[in-house]
């Protein structure tokens, strides 16, 4: 006897309430031998574990994606970017397109986009003007920092700005530094204030300092990010990252994208539990799953 279609979702936890897309790296094209599939390294910076199937929030998103398939050389590009525009119920099936007389040249191909059948879209509404409130603002111009500049004082707020002016200069390294430290104090922050809608200011953040970049700027730095991400440098950076430390900063942005009858919260932690959400960062965000604070 099967189960009714809501109790076994319930059982399962197999279906989903809100809308979302999914993006499918485990089906190559098996006519074709240079065709493999992808696997999913990072998505907006917050790394993933290899898998080939993700589902993600619609909108646009940067995604890391890894060849399966052989490469000869070393110094051969692992990692590409996946700039997406992600709609509501929408499948986007991707894999890496090697060439034939080369394997280690190679470029992401979108074989199919298609509806997800237990997916219901929102209902149509119309666009809304996005405001930034004032709290999600710097208070003046900030510039490109340098890695020595950074500190466990540097909120999300600064590095992210921060971030934008070091891409508008194309100081690549500084950027990569400021968008790790940023992404893993984002990250942190949202574990300290446990009301998720607070949570969002993140975005506000980024659409007033990196989205505000042209298409080629955010490219450019997309592809120094995945190149980046396929060398060593990733876990000098982890390092780095764990020798600064948990924030020392209230999160006060985050805070104040609270609802006026939202619960209160309580970000005055023991050191314990500092430890504990900082351990969580850099190994269930970063990656870094060889290091301990």
């Amino acid at each position: 006897m099967k189960l009714p279609l809501i109790i076994s979702c319930l059982i399962l936890a197999g279906c989903q309430s809100t809308p979302y897309a999914m993006i499918d790296g485990s089906q190559s094209k098996i006519s074709d031998a240079d065709n493999y599939n992808v696997e999913i390294i990072a998505i907006d910076g917050a790394f993933q574990s290899g898998k080939l199937t993700k589902n993600i929030k619609p909108g646009y998103h940067t995604v890391h994606l890894s060849t399966t398939g052989p490469l000869r050389s070393r110094k051969a590009t692992s990692t590409l970017v996946y700039p997406l525009l992600a709609k509501e119920c929408m499948r986007y099936v991707v894999t890496a397109q090697h060439g034939p007389g080369n394997k280690d040249d190679w470029e992401i191909r979108v074989l199919d986009e298609r509806l997800i059948p237990a997916c219901t879209p929102s209902p149509v509404e119309p666009e809304v003007a996005v405001v930034i409130p004032d709290y999600a603002k710097p208070t003046g111009d900030i510039s490109c920092l340098a890695k020595e500049q950074l500190t466990n004082q540097t909120t999300p707020l600064v590095l992210l700005h921060s971030v934008a002016a070091c891409i508008k200069s194309q100081d690549y390294n500084s950027a990569i530094n400021g968008y790790f430290l940023a992404g893993a104090y984002a990250y942190f922050d949202s574990l300290r204030v446990t009301h998720k809608p607070s949570h969002a200011v993140v975005d506000l953040i980024k659409k007033d300092s990196i989205w505000t970049l042209s298409a080629l700027e955010q490219q450019n730095f997309e592809q120094k990010l995945a190149e980046y991400l396929a060398s060593e440098q990733k876990q000098q950076t982890c390092e780095w990252v764990k020798t600064i430390g948990a924030p020392d900063y209230t999160a006060q942005y985050m805070l104040q994208h609270l609802p006026k009858d939202g619960v209160p919260q309580n970000t005055d932690l023991s050191a314990e539990i500092k430890a504990t959400l900082f351990n969580a960062t850099l190994n269930d965000y970063l990656g870094c799953s060889s290091l301990q604070a």
